[in-house]
């Protein structure tokens, strides 16, 4: 699993634990926007790539999504052949993001099952998780992708577990709530080597600037 996939899992664990239950798919799909428009703005590869047409992508994704809510049949089956259709980098940002969604479901994206309904709603996800990427990943600075993940964090936070989304710094240097974590997990998506200490004050910027 790629490294960033490894802090979308964590996330989303620590997230669940706050919440002390399994998240619902609205939930989940909430959390996988904010964490995965975070992980394409540290991605450069698709900005290095001079190609690379967001239009374009965005429409293919979106058609792609169109023809799954209009197909005629429940036991349609997503096929290789269909998926290939998509234009890279469409294909390659969808799979990735079905990579993760479908991590505990699937081994490979063939066995998707449009007839199963589970499956239709992490299709979804990983769609609008794609989907978002497009539409917001045109050249925005690792900061403002930064701050919107902070603060939709927070708002998310506090709305699905009636908590309060408190931070703050410990002698150890080290996240100590779930809370903390959950900042300090996102922040080294973009900033691996950093310490919570320089999350936590990411973390303040980003809700002065935005309050």
């Amino acid at each position: 699993m790629h490294e960033s996939n490894l802090y979308l899992a964590k996330i989303e664990m620590f997230f669940e634990r706050s919440c002390g239950r399994g998240l619902k798919t609205n939930q989940r799909l909430q959390l996988h926007k904010l964490v995965s428009n975070l992980v394409f703005q540290s991605n450069d590869s698709l900005h290095d790539r001079p190609d690379v047409n967001f239009a374009n992508t965005y429409d293919a994704l979106t058609n792609f999504k169109a023809n799954l809510n209009r197909r005629k049949t429940k036991r349609d089956l997503l096929t290789s052949a269909r998926l290939m259709e998509l234009t890279e980098p469409a294909r390659k940002i969808l799979l990735s993001d079905i990579a993760f969604v479908f991590r505990n479901e699937i081994d490979d994206y063939t066995q998707i099952d449009l007839g199963n309904t589970k499956h239709v709603e992490l299709l979804k996800i990983a769609l609008d998780g794609s989907i978002s990427k497009v539409t917001n990943g045109q050249g925005r600075p690792v900061n403002e992708a930064l701050d919107e993940f902070f603060v939709g964090l927070r708002d998310l936070y506090e709305t699905e577990t009636g908590k309060s989304a408190i931070a703050g710094a410990h002698f150890n240097g080290k996240p100590k709530t779930d809370f903390e974590k959950l900042i300090y997990l996102g922040y080294q998506i973009i900033r691996p080597a950093q310490e919570y200490q320089a999350a936590l004050k990411a973390y303040e910027r980003a809700i002065s600037r935005n309050s």
